[in-house]
């Protein structure tokens, strides 16, 4: 696996990793719209903190039609639901049918916390990428090995592999061909070999071997 590959797959995962939840939120209150079952559920306790109204409550065995367990829980909700809540001493809540883990308050007021951070995530991700793009291959140490024999094509990924004193046998990815030199992707290195009159066979992109003398 060449290391520009193993950078997309990294890539990859950190942008699942931080999607992931959000995506399956958002999934989770799709199934809830489709699937799940409105049930009156007992007030248990209601506060209101500043300009936030909080409710309590409890879903009982006997409350759900589907026969799942009963479960407790709490939310923020519109003042409209906390009146009519306190009132009545119910609140109504729509349960994932099977699930006692996923529901929704009527009247909910729901933080778009999880959202921005999600956002604010992928935008720092995109800029990461960009900048890699851009620099990435600045950053990255660069050596260079004098080829003493021609090039040889040779099997995907990264080799650097000392034969004795400063000979070194390398293999890698053509990143660049340049006038009588090119430059190999070793992943978190490059190495700019100096073909010195011998002959390379590898176009861009092509794994080759280079043996030689490094001098940096």
């Amino acid at each position: 696996m060449t290391g520009r590959l193993k950078n997309v797959l990294l890539v990859g995962l950190v942008v699942v990793m931080v999607n992931l939840p959000f995506v399956h939120s958002t999934w989770q209150q799709h199934r809830l719209d489709r699937d799940g079952t409105d049930v009156a559920a007992t007030l248990t306790s209601h506060e209101q903190r500043g300009e936030r109204n909080v409710v309590g409550f409890e879903v009982r065995d006997a409350d759900r039609p589907d026969g799942v367990g009963g479960f407790e829980g709490s939310a923020d909700v519109d003042r409209a639901t906390y009146d009519d809540a306190v009132a009545t001493g119910t609140v109504r809540v729509r349960v994932l049918d099977g699930s006692v883990a996923v529901w929704r308050v009527e009247g909910q007021e729901s933080s778009r916390l999880g959202l921005v951070i999600t956002v604010l995530a992928d935008l720092f991700l995109l800029v990461m990428v960009l900048l890699l793009v851009r620099f990435g291959s600045r950053l990255r140490q660069e050596m260079v090995l004098v080829a003493t024999q021609d090039l040889e094509r040779c099997p995907p990924g990264s080799v650097l592999d000392q034969v004795d004193g400063l000979r070194f046998v390398v293999c890698g990815e053509v990143e660049a061909i340049g006038d009588d030199e090119v430059v190999l992707d070793l992943g978190d290195r490059r190495v700019r070999v100096l073909l010195d009159g011998h002959h390379n066979p590898a176009g861009h992109q092509q794994p080759v071997r280079a043996t030689g003398t490094m001098h940096g």
